[in-house]
C-alpha cells in the first residue's frame, strides 16, 4: 500500500484525470448522442482516431497489468501476451473487406458469412454479449488492482469505483465519447509507459543486474527467448492461442472495422497496431523485470505480480511521477473497459433484442435504451468480478475457455466457402461446452492445464473439428451475396426472414 500521506494526492489526481477524460468525451461527442450514432459515431472515423482507439483498447488490462506481472514473474515471458495480441490483430486485418457491407456488429458479419441465416445471428448475438461481459469484468478486475494497491481499501469497493469510472463517459456520450477519450488515454499510455521503462532500467542497475536477480532467484530461464525456460513452452503457446482467439472472437476490435471511414483506413490501422503491439510487448516485459529487480534489492515482497506496475509507481518513482504513471495504467484499463461496454450495448440493442422480439428499437429511443443497457451490462460484469482475482489467470482460464468456439466460427465463415450454419452451431456449442467443463470441473481443468497448458488449444481444435465435420454433412447455402446482405439488414430492422 502507498504511504497514507500520499493517498489524497493519488486519489485527487485520479478523479481530476477522469473528469478531464469525461469532459473530452462529452464535448467531442456533440452531434452523436442520439439514435444509432450514439452506438456507431456515424461509422466515419479517420485513420488517426481508429489507430488510437484500437491501440488504447488492445494495450488495456492484459498489457498494463497482466503482461507486466508476467515480466515480474517470468522475465521476457512478459512479452508473450503482446505477441499473441499482435498476431491477433494481424489475423483480423484479413477481415477488413467486410467494411464495404456497412455492418455494425459481429453478429451481422457472422450472419452474412453463413448464408444470411438468422439463426447464426441469434446464437452469435447472445454469445457476443456474454463475451463482452467477460471482457468488461476483466477490465474492472484490472483497474481495481491499481486502486486496491494504492488505497488499501476493500477490492470490492475498488471494482465499484473502476466500473463507475469507465461507465461515466460511455453513459454521457456513447461511441464517439469512447473514441475521443481513447485518443487522450492512448497518448498517456504510450508516453507514460515508455518513460517508466526508460527510468526503470537504470534504477534496476542495468540489464546485467536484472539477469543476476533472476539467476539468484533460481530462474535464469526467464532471461532466455520469451522467458520459455521459466514460463514453459506449452504454457506460452496456450497463452498465445488464447490471446489470438480472444482478439479474433471479440466484438470490440471488429467495431473498429465497422466504424472506420473505409476499408483502407481499417487495414492501415490494424496492420500498424499489430506492428506496434509486437514492439510494445518488450516494453511491458522490461518494466516487469525491472520492478522485480528493484523489489529484490530493496527486500520488498509483492502479494501478486499484478501489483508490479503499482509498486513502481508508488515506491520507486516518487509521488509526483508515480501519480502520472498510475493515471497511465488506469487509462489503459479505462479505455478498454469503455470500448467493451459500448460494444456490448450495441450487440444487445441491435442483435439480441430484435432477434427475441422481432422488432427494432425506435431511433428516438436508442440513446435511452443504450444507457439502460449499459447500466445492466456493467452491473452484471461487476458481480462476476467479485469471484475472480489474478488478471492473466482470468484471461487464460475464462477467455481461453469460452472464446475459441466463436473465433473458429468467424474464421471458417470468412475463409471456407463450404461452411454452413449447422457447422457454425457445432463450432460454437462444442467449444463453449468444452470451456464450461473446464470452468466448472476442477479436476478436468487441472488435467487440461497439465496436458495442454490451458484450455485454448483443445477448445480451438474441438470447435474446428466439429465445425468442419458438421459442415461436410449438411447442405451448403445457395444464397447469393446480395441475398445474404439483404437478410442481414432485414434482421437489423426487425423483419425475421
Amino acid at each position: 500500500m502507498l504511504d497514507p500521506k500520499y493517498i489524497p494526492l493519488f486519489l485527487g489526481g485520479f478523479i481530476a484525470w477522469m473528469a478531464f477524460v469525461i469532459g473530452v468525451g462529452f464535448f467531442g461527442s456533440r452531434g452523436n448522442r442520439n439514435g444509432e450514432k450514439f452506438l456507431t459515431g456515424g461509422s466515419d472515423m479517420s485513420l488517426f482516431l481508429i489507430f488510437c482507439t484500437l491501440g488504447a483498447t488492445i494495450i488495456g488490462t492484459g498489457s498494463s497489468i497482466g503482461a507486466i506481472g508476467d515480466g515480474f514473474n517470468h522475465g521476457w515471458g512478459g512479452a508473450i501476451f503482446g505477441l499473441g495480441s499482435a498476431l491477433g490483430l494481424l489475423v483480423l486485418s484479413s477481415f477488413v473487406s467486410i467494411r464495404r457491407k456497412n455492418f455494425i456488429t459481429m453478429s451481422e458479419e457472422a450472419q452474412y458469412y453463413y448464408g444470411g441465416d438468422r439463426r447464426v445471428r441469434q446464437l452469435m448475438g447472445f454469445m457476443m454479449f456474454v463475451i463482452e461481459i467477460i471482457w468488461i469484468g476483466n477490465h474492472v478486475n484490472g483497474g481495481s488492482k491499481y486502486l486496491s494497491y494504492v488505497l488499501g481499501i476493500d477490492p470490492a469497493w475498488c471494482k465499484l469505483i473502476t466500473v463507475c469510472g469507465f461507465g461515466a463517459y460511455v453513459f454521457i456520450g456513447g461511441y464517439v465519447a469512447v473514441v475521443k477519450a481513447d485518443v487522450i488515454q492512448f497518448c498517456a499510455i504510450i508516453g507514460g509507459f515508455t518513460f517508466i521503462a526508460i527510468k526503470a532500467l537504470p534504477l534496476a542497475g542495468g540489464y546485467g543486474a536484472i539477469s543476476q536477480a533472476f539467476a539468484a532467484a533460481g530462474r535464469p530461464g526467464a532471461m532466455g527467448f520469451y522467458g520459455l525456460g521459466s514460463y514453459g513452452t506449452l504454457a506460452a503457446v496456450a497463452l498465445v492461442f488464447s490471446t489470438v482467439m480472444g482478439v479474433v472472437g471479440t466484438p470490440t476490435y471488429r467495431t473498429r472495422i465497422y466504424t472506420s471511414r473505409d476499408e483502407k483506413v481499417a487495414r492501415r490501422a490494424f496492420l500498424g497496431q499489430s506492428g506496434m503491439m509486437f514492439l510494445w510487448s518488450f516494453v511491458t516485459a522490461l518494466i516487469g523485470m525491472s520492478a522485480y529487480t528493484i523489489m529484490a534489492h530493496n527486500g520488498h515482497t509483492l502479494e501478486s505480480g499484478d501489483y508490479a506496475f503499482s509498486y513502481m509507481a508508488t515506491h520507486v518513482l516518487g509521488p509526483a511521477i508515480g501519480l502520472m504513471f498510475l493515471i497511465c495504467g488506469m487509462s489503459a484499463t479505462m479505455s478498454s473497459g469503455g470500448s467493451d461496454a459500448i460494444s456490448g450495448v450495441t450487440i444487445l440493442l441491435t442483435d439480441v433484442i430484435p432477434s427475441l422480439t422481432g422488432k427494432r428499437i425506435a431511433e428516438r429511443n436508442y440513446a435511452l435504451a443504450s444507457r439502460i443497457a449499459l447500466i445492466a451490462a456493467l452491473a452484471i460484469a461487476f458481480v462476476i468480478t467479485l469471484f475472480v482475482g489474478d488478471v492473466i489467470a482470468y484471461f487464460q482460464k475464462v477467455v481461453g475457455s469460452l472464446l475459441p468456439g466463436v473465433g473458429v466460427t468467424m474464421l471458417l465463415g470468412r475463409f471456407w466457402r463450404r461452411a454452413t450454419w449447422q457447422g457454425a452451431y457445432a463450432s460454437v456449442l462444442s467449444g463453449t461446452l468444452f470451456g464450461l467443463a473446464v470452468l466448472l470441473v476442477p479436476s478436468f481443468a487441472d488435467w487440461v492445464r497439465f496436458t495442454f497448458g490451458g484450455p485454448a488449444i483443445p477448445s480451438t481444435a474441438i470447435a474446428l473439428a466439429a465445425g468442419v465435420a458438421v459442415a461436410l454433412l449438411t447442405p451448403r447455402s445457395a444464397a447469393s451475396d446480395e441475398e445474404r446482405t439483404a437478410a442481414v439488414f432485414a434482421a437489423r430492422n426487425g423483419n425475421v426472414v
